[in-house]
């Protein structure tokens, strides 16, 4: 019989609770400052797990911006203690990385795309990516999920932003999204294939926020109103740049995981969202 995994998680938020498992050690940054490298010590001397998910972060754009030292401890620095921690322990790190290092839809950006980071945020991710990288310990895997969405309720899950709107202006460029549901799956997936290195993690296709918006009006939130916007007009009402991304997910299909659509996935998340 295949023996379970020990599974430490760090970082308690909306993607930790939907990917967690039962037996999964889950801890706050009140329980683990991975900014800290004697809390992460401690942690994984204690737990001595197998596989180490690192969903701590910070995400929000504006908040980065505004508190950079702080981003960059969060997403940077304390990316650099957990690769050497568990390099020490030969533990397998997973990290949570993100798709918004690359800015454009013009293009399909792969694992070896080169990172056009536009706001301190995606610089943050981008020297984690990078740190793991070239650190020299090859039992990692980053894992870039992008525009995240999920049948739960969340103040970032994108359809819980955009049900809460009496009014959006959305764009109609084409990007790939995530189902947390799906990318917990995709997590499973790997990590017991053993793969290491660094995975897309997105459902297959492209949908608009125009279209996403729509689909929401139409199922859950019937007094949305939604117009057409032009993306050089949404960047003018934002302090900080958004980027539209297409990722490819076939090194991702090519270890034996076939993702939905994103246009299914959506589908099932509005179906079984809980209001």
């Amino acid at each position: 019989m295949e023996r379970e995994l020990k599974r430490l998680i760090i970082g308690k938020g909306k993607v930790s609770s939907i990917i967690a498992r039962e037996r999964d050690v889950i801890l706050s940054r009140e329980d683990c400052d991975i900014s800290n490298i004697d809390d992460v010590s401690t942690v994984i001397n204690k737990i001595l797990p197998d596989v180490v998910i690192n969903c701590a972060a910070k995400t929000n754009l504006e908040y980065c911006q505004d508190n950079k030292s702080e981003a960059f401890y969060s997403n940077t620095a304390g990316v650099i203690n957990l690769i050497d921690v568990c390099s020490n322990y030969g533990v397998k790190l997973a990290h949570i990385s993100s798709g918004c290092l690359f800015d454009g839809n013009d293009f399909i950006s792969d694992e070896e795309t080169s990172h056009t980071p536009a706001v301190w945020y995606t610089w943050t991710k981008s020297w984690a990516d990078e740190i793991i990288k070239n650190y020299g310990y090859e039992n990692y895997l980053i894992l870039r999920p992008r525009q995240l969405i999920s049948k739960t309720p969340h103040p970032t899950n994108m359809i819980t932003k955009f049900s809460n709107m009496g009014e959006i202006g959305a764009i109609k460029e084409e990007n790939s999204l995530t189902c947390l549901e799906d990318f917990s799956e995709m997590i499973d997936h790997l990590i017991k294939k053993n793969e290491t290195g660094i995975f897309n993690c997105c459902n297959t296709g492209t949908i608009t926020p125009y279209e996403i918006a729509h689909r929401i009006r139409d199922t859950i939130s019937p007094e949305l109103k939604v117009k057409s916007i032009s993306y050089e007009s949404l960047l003018e009402n934002l302090p900080n740049r958004r980027v539209n991304t297409i990722l490819s997910c076939d090194k991702l299909i090519k270890t034996g995981y076939n993702p939905r659509s994103a246009s299914d996935a959506l589908e099932w998340c509005l179906k079984n969202y809980d209001t």
